[in-house]
């Protein structure tokens, strides 16, 4: 398989595009009504970053499979990804520390964010960073595990330890804490929220079997599909009791584990539908050079977003909100011509290193 594939690049476009729609408030003045309604629906942050971790456990993986093969070592992996990750981010909260300063600086940068949100939240312009913070954690972990143990227990440890503990960590929460609590910890735990980055990487093992044939991938892509369809967490909690008269067919105890899952399966599909092999709608959009630019910089666009909505849109109004998403992409813009591709190409240098080491 390619090293890179330019339709990913277009589906992380979408997924930022998801998370920027996710804070325009839809009790906005103004907010058309079926649009209001399709938030609801799609729920476009929880899709978004879940987009994401299922990308990242896709992409990394086979990164990381794709070197162990040359022998290359996994210190110069782990150096680019620190080179992609911290400047931009720790400059985020240097500024942030002298314009605003917040309680919260201090768990993000030491990446245990997620976890204080859960016991104490703080809600405000770093709110998002939970999400890097729970990516960072499997950039520590996960590599090693892919390095220095064989394939096949690399497998063994993600379908026989990595998916199930994330699925017995849903179950306690959602039997241990009240609503609330169990939200949250569904949604910001490493291990609750390890289920996605795990199934992105169960298909990195599985890549040349899954995509061997289009009839093949396109049966698993359109089975996940439909079961994301049929198991809209909205349908079975809410429209389905409403509409049947019937009270409540399954517990609320168990909605924010079954959302998790709905949508972990909703982006596991979409992921596997657009690398499908040949020609595809999706694929084609995806594709195109819009998405794929705005995939480039989405690193940027997902970090700066929120801290500027809180500087430029504080009421918020349209007019400011088009002042906020507009700023956000010229700074993400800047941000990647002037740090981020510098600090890309500089970190190739070690993938050349790698290559030579092999």
């Amino acid at each position: 398989m390619p090293r890179h594939l330019p339709v990913l690049d277009g589906l992380r476009g979408l997924a930022v595009l998801l998370v920027l729609w996710c804070h325009v408030p839809p009790s906005l003045a103004g907010y058309p009504e079926w649009l209001r309604f399709t938030y609801w629906f799609v729920e476009p942050g929880g899709l978004g970053v879940e987009t994401f971790f299922v990308l990242s456990g896709f992409l990394i993986t086979r990164i990381l499979l794709a070197e162990r093969e040359l022998g290359a070592p996994v210190r110069w992996f782990l150096l680019r990804r620190l080179l992609r990750i911290a400047p931009i981010y720790l400059l985020l909260l240097a500024v942030m520390a002298t314009r605003r300063p917040l309680p919260e600086i201090g768990w993000c940068a030491v990446y245990l964010f997620n976890i204080a949100s859960i016991t104490t939240p703080m809600p405000g312009p770093l709110e998002h960073t939970w999400s890097l913070c729970v990516e960072e954690h499997f950039y520590l972990v996960w590599p090693l595990v892919v390095a220095f143990l064989p394939r096949v227990w690399s497998l063994r440890v993600l379908a026989f330890g990595i998916v199930p503990l994330a699925l017995l960590s849903m179950v306690v929460a959602c039997t241990r804490f009240e609503a609330v609590t169990a939200q949250l910890v569904i949604e910001r735990f490493t291990p609750c929220r390890s289920l996605g980055l795990a199934v992105g990487a169960l298909f990195a093992f599985g890549e040349r079997s899954l995509l061997a044939t289009r009839a093949r991938a396109t049966c698993l892509a359109a089975a996940l599909l439909l079961l994301a369809g049929l198991g809209h967490p909205h349908f079975w909690f809410l429209l389905g009791p409403y509409w049947t008269g019937s009270g409540e067919w399954v517990s609320l105890y168990w909605a924010p584990m079954w959302w998790r899952v709905q949508t972990v399966a909703l982006c596991a599909g979409l992921l596997l539908w657009c690398l499908r092999p040949g020609p595809g709608v999706l694929a084609f959009v995806f594709s195109t050079a819009p998405l794929r630019a705005i995939g480039r910089i989405s690193y940027g666009l997902y970090l700066y977003h929120l801290p500027l909505y809180y500087a430029l849109a504080p009421t918020p109004n349209w007019p400011e909100i088009a002042l906020a998403v507009g700023a956000t992409f010229g700074v993400a813009t800047l941000s990647f011509v002037l740090l981020e591709r510098p600090l890309l190409r500089f970190g190739a240098r070690f993938r050349g290193r790698a290559a030579a080491a092999a």
